[in-house]
């Protein structure tokens, strides 16, 4: 994906900095020594500019606060591909993080390198079992999973869209199967398998934490995959992408060491249509 102009000034290295406040040094000088009161109040605008750029550059953004993009559908619906964030840092330098809350941080060494930093929702602290299990429609015995589903019902598969949500979410209750704006019932989804008038068992997919399933209105789908019961270690956390079948995270990866976290998604701040709390 190809860095905006924004993000490129965002992203600047510290030597960049450096170099850049060198600079404004020099033209400061040059300005003050032609004693003239337009090229000394261009000065005292240069003087601003650096104090501007070494609050932000050199005490903000690696202290306090620093912005983020949405560079895929890992987090929709919550968040969308092309979202820019502000990312608290401060906030985890006085208190630990805690479940639900969005976090950005630093890929660890078993992720894709190719996104140095991940945005995920988290679900575990140290010592939580997770669980993960995948949702189905049992009709007289056999089971019908997402892939089994979309096709019964003609819907696109997930896979059609790499990095982002699917074109029809499919969620999964006890009373029916939804799919975008269509709910199939437990009994017309048995008459459409050629079963009709048989028992049909919903198992919506669930994320459960300590044995208790979670209730996530937030996610895009029911998961569609199994991981077994799993320990969150010691100084680690457990985070899942709220677009739970399209999100490369701790279901792939497992933990993620606590030293890796940055901060807290705290708002979106552009495009301005975008402008709310992350939640």
């Amino acid at each position: 994906m190809v860095e905006t102009w924004t993000e490129r000034i965002a992203n600047l290295s510290v030597p960049t900095i450096v170099l850049l406040l060198g600079g404004l040094t020099a033209l400061r000088l040059v300005l003050r020594a032609l004693r003239r009161s337009f090229f000394l109040f261009l000065s005292e605008l240069t003087e601003s500019a650096m104090l501007a750029v070494a609050l932000v550059f050199l005490l903000l953004r690696p202290f306090v606060l620093q912005t983020y993009h949405i560079p895929s559908g890992s987090m929709h619906p919550t968040l969308r591909e092309g979202d820019h964030l502000v990312v608290n840092k401060l906030l985890y330098r006085l208190r630990a993080p805690r479940r639900g809350e969005i976090i950005v941080f630093r890929a660890p060494h078993e992720a894709d390198r190719n996104e140095p930093e991940y945005i995920k929702r988290l679900i575990g602290l140290p010592g939580d079992t997770i669980e993960v299990k995948e949702g189905y429609v049992e009709v007289e015995g056999i089971r019908y999973f997402h892939a089994d589903i979309r096709g019964i019902l003609g819907i696109p598969s997930t896979e059609a869209s790499e990095n982002g949500p699917a074109d029809v979410p499919l969620r999964l209750t006890r009373e029916g199967i939804h799919a975008g704006n269509q709910t199939v019932s437990a009994a017309e989804f048995a008459t459409r398998v050629g079963r009709r008038d048989t028992k049909v068992e919903i198992q919506p997919g669930q994320v459960l934490r300590n044995h208790v399933p979670l209730i996530e209105n937030h996610v895009a789908e029911d998961p569609e995959y199994h991981l077994d019961p799993y320990v969150v270690p010691e100084n680690s956390y457990f985070v899942l992408g709220d677009n739970r079948n399209q999100s490369h995270d701790s279901h792939e990866w497992q933990e993620l060491p606590a030293n890796r976290v940055i901060g807290r998604a705290e708002v979106v701040f552009w495009p301005i249509s975008r402008l709310r709390r992350t939640r």
